[in-house]
């Protein structure tokens, strides 16, 4: 009897050791990151990149494997070269390119329309449609709508209806001048659209006056990238844990839901 008690006491520190072996190692590994964000474009990044969905996406990702974070704020034209020129440790919401970094899996998606006003009485059934109309973006987004996009409005094109499309950083200001009718047709993400116009002064139309015209099909996929490869796979491991354990939905649904 005492021979048993003592092989399970054996096991039984044996097995606490491995455990606190194991914590103490993720412990020592865990960082402090610096993260690069996008301005505020709400409900996304808010309150100077302190809250919102990529922001807590990121940071409960992180958390699996004791990571924290400092976020810095960029233009998003400026996103996809932080990690590389600037040295940040990563580069949130960005598209994968073969620039030596390491990229996630994705980890949140943005549905894009084009919008026009209901009383304005524009067709739009395709990406050609857009030609020859009053058009703002958000900056870059050339690069993120397809090769059709892509072909009728990047830096390069230089046709005259290339000059009724604009680019635009700020995405308030995008909302705003579409609602001042300064563009015929707003290119932008679903949600932002609709949390602009619901919390912008001074507009002159709400959710009930757009159209939606569904042009750019499957949803846009975006990833961080990283500087370092064991950081990135830390990172997609607490983001599959995440969304199997139910906290990625119950992000969406603390900002998303009335």
């Amino acid at each position: 009897m005492t021979e048993k008690f003592n092989i399970l006491i054996t096991i039984k520190f044996c097995l606490t050791f491995l455990l606190l072996s194991s914590i103490t190692s993720q412990v020592a590994n865990a960082k402090e990151l610096i993260i690069g964000f996008t301005y505020d474009i709400p409900p996304y990044i808010a309150d100077n990149a302190t809250s919102g969905l990529e922001i807590d996406i990121v940071r409960d990702a992180l958390k699996y494997k004791g990571h924290t974070f400092k976020p810095q704020q960029f233009s998003y034209g400026e996103l996809d070269y932080v990690v590389k020129q600037k040295g940040l440790d990563g580069a949130a919401a960005v598209q994968k390119t073969d620039d030596g970094t390491f990229y996630s899996e994705n980890f949140i998606a943005f549905r894009n329309y084009a919008f026009t006003k209901k009383n304005a009485g524009i067709t739009i059934n395709s990406v050609a449609d857009l030609k020859g109309k009053t058009i703002v973006a958000w900056q870059d987004a050339y690069k993120d709508l397809g090769p059709e996009f892509e072909a009728l409005f990047s830096p390069s094109v230089e046709l005259p209806y290339k000059n009724k499309y604009k680019e635009i950083p700020d995405q308030a200001k995008q909302v705003a001048m579409f609602w001042n009718s300064e563009a015929e047709v707003i290119v932008i993400d679903e949600t932002i659209m609709l949390w602009f116009t619901k919390h912008l002064a001074n507009k002159s139309g709400s959710i009930q006056d757009l159209v939606y015209h569904n042009i750019f099909g499957d949803k846009t996929q975006f990833r961080v990238s990283f500087k370092d490869q064991q950081v990135r796979d830390d990172f997609n491991e607490g983001l599959k844990y995440i969304r199997e354990n139910g906290t990625y939905q119950q992000i969406f649904d603390k900002y998303l839901k009335d």
